[in-house]
């Protein structure tokens, strides 16, 4: 059985061509280019205003000392349980 190869002897070509225009997926970016790409991401921070800083600030302290408040206690009522339960056994 033959192959019937219809197509364009040219084809092989144009696809090197093609290929070689194509960047390569792997290339590294150079230091300029690298510094350029900081320097655009840098520019689209949106910093938060004093106030609001404070306020986030304050949030989380007040936050983290509830929830300290809230382990101390389980701990207190656990402790507490756990020395009943062993007293009553012995």
């Amino acid at each position: 059985m033959e192959e019937n190869n219809t197509t364009n002897p040219n084809e092989k070509n144009e696809s090197k061509k093609q290929k070689k225009q194509q960047p390569k997926k792997n290339a590294k970016p150079s230091f300029s280019e690298t510094v350029a790409d900081y320097k655009a991401e840098f520019k689209k921070i949106v910093w938060p205003t004093r106030q609001d800083l404070a306020k986030k600030t304050v949030t989380v302290i007040l936050t983290s000392l509830l929830v300290g408040v809230i382990i101390t206690c389980m701990d207190f009522v656990y402790s507490g349980g756990y020395d009943w339960v062993l007293n009553l056994l012995g």
